[in-house]
Formats: C-alpha cells, structure tokens, sequence
C-alpha cells in the first residue's frame, strides 16, 4: 500500500480547471471611433430637465404636507 502523500507532486496549476486560454470572442484587428465623437446631442438639449423636476419635487412636497395634516 502506497501513501499518496509521500509521493512527489507534479508542478501544475492549482486549480487544473483554470487553464490559460486566448479570448477570441471580438475581434481586435479594427478599431471603433470613441463613443463622444459618435454622440449626437444638441445645444441645450436637455436643459428643461431641471424644471421639471423642481415643479414634480414641488407637487410631492405639497401631497405629502396634505396627507400629513
């Protein structure tokens, strides 16, 4: 009967499961422009945003005052 623990050990990983691999998922020859130079925003665009949430934080604020009270 042999002891395995007496018996040298190999030099491997220690997770055999995690194998050294090449992704070749995409495709890295061509190059993408940046996505800031393919945004299409406008001036001012947006800048009405800030209202609206002021006039909705207003209306809850008055709905909760009035559930309150």
């Amino acid at each position: 009967m042999t002891d395995p623990r007496n018996q040298p050990q190999e030099d491997g990983p220690l997770n055999p499961a995690l194998k050294s691999t090449t992704d070749t998922t995409y495709d890295t020859d061509r190059s993408t422009p940046a996505p800031i130079d393919t945004a299409s925003a406008t001036a001012g665009e947006g800048e009405g945003w800030p209202i609206i949430w002021l006039i909705v934080t207003a209306i809850c604020v008055v709905a909760a005052l009035v559930f309150l009270i």
